[in-house]
């Protein structure tokens, strides 16, 4: 890597930390980007002159709309390339991990075809967390309960689960519970079997 992809690469890691926590601590900030207090010194100086900062309350600086946009830009990209690299097996740290170094040399137009081809959900979130209060998981609910699924986490088996018509928004009928906790759950008439592992990615909340 030249010194100016790295300074490249520092300069989007600092402007996507801004834009999931616009007032953090500097010091913080620095130690996150891996980088001493002068060199973070001169990482705001210089997204500053390349027009994606500026000074905001209290002397921090803050980002402005072209540095939102780059940060939008690749906060997208990290999340499209976590959310693949989980679907195909991948621990969610590791999935992380390799986001992060890909994330800046990839191209927008893989990023697009990727989220096409895996219906990546949010694609400007990261990580793939799941969101709080975004229900409960489909193992909690008792035989008979109908819910409403309110989110699926990707994970090797989402693009299987989008095709059975587990997505966001569809109703279903927990059916029954097995000895080894998988759950039989009906969806569009047609009863489906999941594993606890994949009951425990689907979140939903009782239909009322």
């Amino acid at each position: 890597m030249t010194m100016t992809e790295e300074s490249r690469d520092h300069e989007e890691d600092l402007l996507e930390a801004l834009l999931e926590e616009p007032r953090p601590d500097d010091a913080a900030l620095a130690a996150r980007l891996g980088l001493d207090a002068d060199a973070f010194e001169r990482l705001l100086q210089r997204a500053v002159t390349n027009g994606r900062l500026e000074p905001g309350p209290g002397g921090r600086y803050g980002l402005n709309h072209e540095g939102r946009r780059v940060a939008r830009r690749i906060a997208r990209r990290h999340r499209t390339l976590a959310c693949f690299f989980e679907q195909i097996g991948m621990e969610r740290e590791a999935a992380d991990r390799e986001a992060c170094t890909l994330e800046h040399g990839v191209s927008d137009e893989a990023i697009a075809r990727i989220a096409g081809h895996l219906r990546c959900p949010r694609p400007f979130e990261r990580p793939c967390t799941v969101p709080a209060g975004e229900g409960q998981p489909l193992l909690d609910f008792l035989e008979g309960e109908r819910v409403r699924i309110t989110y699926v986490r990707p994970c090797g088996r989402f693009r299987r689960l989008m095709d059975m018509g587990v997505v966001p928004g569809e109703e279903v009928v927990v059916r029954r519970r097995l000895s080894n906790r998988a759950v039989v759950i009906e969806v569009k008439g047609c009863e489906i079997g999941l594993s606890p592992e994949c009951a425990e990615t689907v979140l939903a909340s009782p239909c009322r």
